[in-house]
């Protein structure tokens, strides 16, 4: 299936609609065959499709678990990258396999937009990982992405540092559903493993809040400035609408940078100074259209020279994000700064 670039991201908005509130969760570390039995399943779980698939392991050995992992390393580091949820609603929710051709397409879509801002800088490995098609509405998501997030993520990180990264500096990265996994690894995983953990440049867990309880529980520590490493980057886009609105992947106590000055106060970024975004269709406009100021309070970043008719998460995303998130565009409304912000935290980190 040949997807346009406007469909992709129709399905990242869906891709929140599975990841609340998981910056607080625990995750198993345990075997996936340890932990896929029936008394281990959440009870929101328990009408799902293909749970019995976790009883089986991806074999990340494999060629075909990976959508990119290339043959040679060709740069000093590397970046892992986990896509976020482009399956959509089916009935009833399945556990979706990796050769799903919706999956497939997606994730290949996402690749090709959102994780082409690594491209300058790193070696791009990008494990695919079976994943849940759209819960009903009401679903208890926390509990569902928590679970399951235990399983073929943990695998493939474990897998990457222990087979393919060959001691290289690395980044971790995500967006969405991507994020909040990724949020669960760095607690879960990093943490158990310091050697590692010193060789990561960054972590970019984009487009879900990172929290000041989070920070404190794990002894990591979140970005102060633009070449700052071994630290964690993320932030949150809305709109000015979106004061006091609900927003899912707003969290008390979250933190945003700002991603054109990459300061953490309320420090003005006006859109002259935005190097580059990406437009509806994912065309690169230069220079960019987006400014961004930090909203210290409520830990995201606040656009005002967007489009909001154009650019604002769609309607029926409302409820659930806000009258005016640019969540879809975390990425792509700071392109060009996030790609010089990668290149910039690689070259501090190789020059210590």
């Amino acid at each position: 299936m040949i997807m346009k670039r406007q469909n992709i991201l129709v399905l990242l908005a869906s891709a929140m609609l599975v990841a609340m509130n998981l910056a607080s969760c625990k995750m198993s570390n345990k075997p996936a065959a340890d932990v896929a039995t029936e008394d281990s399943i959440p009870e929101v779980l328990k009408d799902v499709a293909g749970l019995e698939k976790y009883q089986t392991k991806l074999d990340y050995s494999k060629d075909e678990c990976w959508l990119e992992k290339p043959a040679e390393a060709t740069k000093p580091v590397d970046v892992f990258y986990i896509y976020p949820t482009v399956t959509g609603f089916r009935d009833p929710v399945q556990i979706c396999e990796i050769t799903d051709s919706e999956l497939v397409a997606g994730a290949k879509m996402v690749r090709q937009i959102q994780t082409s801002v690594f491209d300058e800088s790193c070696n791009v490995f990008m494990p695919y990982y079976r994943q849940i098609s759209m819960p009903k509405p009401g679903t208890d998501y926390s509990s569902v992405t928590n679970y399951l997030s235990g399983f073929d993520a943990t695998d493939a990180l474990d897998y990457f540092l222990n087979n393919l990264n060959q001691g290289r500096p690395f980044i971790l990265a995500g967006h969405s559903q991507g994020a909040s996994t990724l949020i669960n690894l760095l607690e879960n995983y990093m943490t158990k493993h310091p050697e590692a953990l010193k060789r990561m440049v960054a972590a970019y867990p984009v487009g879900f809040a990172v929290t000041k309880d989070f920070l404190a529980r794990t002894g990591l520590k979140f970005a102060e400035g633009a070449t700052d490493t071994g630290v964690i980057v993320s932030w949150n886009t809305e709109g000015a609408a979106n004061k006091d609105a609900k927003n899912v992947v707003i969290a008390p106590g979250g933190i945003s940078i700002n991603p054109i000055n990459w300061k953490r106060d309320d420090t003005y970024a006006p859109v002259s100074d935005n190097l580059g975004s990406l437009d509806i269709t994912g065309k690169l406009v230069t220079p960019g259209f987006a400014d961004a100021r930090v909203d210290t309070v409520r830990g995201s970043v606040i656009v005002t020279t967007a489009d909001a008719a154009t650019y604002t998460i769609p309607a029926d995303g409302a409820p659930l994000f806000g009258p005016e998130s640019y969540h879809l565009h975390d990425y792509g409304f700071f392109f060009n700064n996030f790609k010089q912000n990668v290149a910039d935290r690689v070259k501090a980190f190789l020059e210590k």
